[in-house]
């Protein structure tokens, strides 16, 4: 499939264009797009939009909220756990039972926003959606997935339906996905045991429902969960960990955003209570602002694969010299940004594997 690359950002400021507002680090220059914009020119005028506001931090993780004003925000506000908690949505086996393969039923009115990473639970085995989804109003879809629920393969209820996962997976099995199922197990399997959180069918809800990570998250939690509702505009946030950009997730709209956040932040603090130190006088060097805000600018110079996806709008795959994600466009704007640190994995994996190991022994 070709590679496109997208509209080269404006020369000059575009790195850093200043304070937007107060107190907030622009990522590049706006600019205005109308006629509606194809799909690449407004992934183009959606970063180039994009600010970065004053971090909040508690322990080992920093977030930056970013904004990204005037942008143009695609109609879609239902989340797909909510559909399903509500009835609107059914997802079930295949007839043929594929693990990397569900079936997605709409009953909605309305489009509905599924995530990459989002955990389904029940079936034969848990799953997380592989990609980004718009599931139309009243479709039904064939979508991929990852189980992430090793030793299972029977049904977990009567109906053999799944339910919603009310979880989102860490960054560190997002990233893995790109790698396969294999990863994806790999990944599960690392969280498990630097945690502490064992599971006889080795599955991702042990993390979930580990009575010593819900202890533990409570600090991160009531640090940080407020921070929407802090800054109403923001629309998704640059995750630091460990002094290290782990990951950001940018979404058009702030109200997707808020109706995300608690699963958001969740998956956040999973990672960096995976990535924690050892005890002892370690000092942290923070990245700065204007580090994370110039991060955001490769957004603008990356590298774009349009990649098959069973429901509305247009998935992309991202690559760049500095990171490597995913974009879902829709009704001619984005509605979810996913990136990741090309450097994360070679930077962090190799002291946090043998941390890990010692940790889990001495529990």
């Amino acid at each position: 499939m070709k590679v496109r690359p997208l509209l080269l950002a404006i020369v000059g400021g575009a790195l850093l264009a200043g304070l937007f507002g107060i107190g907030w680090v622009k990522s590049g220059k706006a600019a205005h797009a109308s006629p509606p914009p194809r799909a690449e020119e407004a992934l183009d005028d959606f970063a180039s939009r994009l600010a970065v506001g004053p971090a909040r931090r508690h322990e080992n993780l920093t977030i930056y909220p970013v904004t990204a004003v005037g942008a143009r925000a695609p109609r879609v506000e239902l989340p797909l756990g909510e559909a399903i908690e509500k009835g609107l949505i059914e997802v079930s086996e295949l007839k043929d039972s594929q693990v990397n393969f569900a079936r997605v039923r709409s009953k909605a009115k309305v489009p509905v926003f599924g995530m990459a990473g989002e955990m389904l639970t029940g079936g034969k085995q848990d799953r997380i959606l592989a990609d980004d989804l718009i599931v139309p109003a009243g479709a039904e879809l064939v979508v991929p997935v990852f189980c992430v629920e090793h030793g299972r393969w029977v049904v977990a209820s009567d109906d053999g339906k799944f339910a919603a996962g009310k979880s989102l997976a860490p960054a560190s099995i997002r990233r893995a996905k790109a790698a396969g199922q294999t990863a994806v197990w790999e990944s599960v399997a690392r969280s498990q045991e630097a945690l502490g959180a064992p599971s006889p069918t080795g599955s991702l809800r042990s993390v979930r429902d580990s009575e010593s990570v819900q202890r533990d998250k409570e600090p991160y939690r009531s640090a940080l969960s407020d921070l929407p509702e802090r800054n109403p505009k923001m629309i998704g946030a640059v995750v630091v960990i460990n002094g290290e950009i782990a990951a950001a997730d940018l979404f058009a709209s702030p109200r997707l955003l808020r109706k995300l956040w608690p699963q958001l932040l969740e998956a956040y603090v999973v990672e960096a209570l995976e990535r924690i130190r050892p005890p002892g006088p370690i000092i942290i060097k923070e990245t700065s602002r204007s580090r994370v805000a110039e991060w955001l600018t490769v957004l603008r110079r990356a590298e774009t694969t349009p990649r098959d996806t069973p429901g509305a709008g247009t998935l992309y795959e991202l690559r760049g010299p500095a990171f490597h994600g995913s974009a879902l466009v829709w009704d001619h704007g984005v509605v979810h940004v996913e990136m990741f640190p090309a450097e994360v994995q070679m930077m962090v994996a190799p002291n946090r594997l043998d941390y890990r190991r010692q940790r889990y022994r001495g529990r």
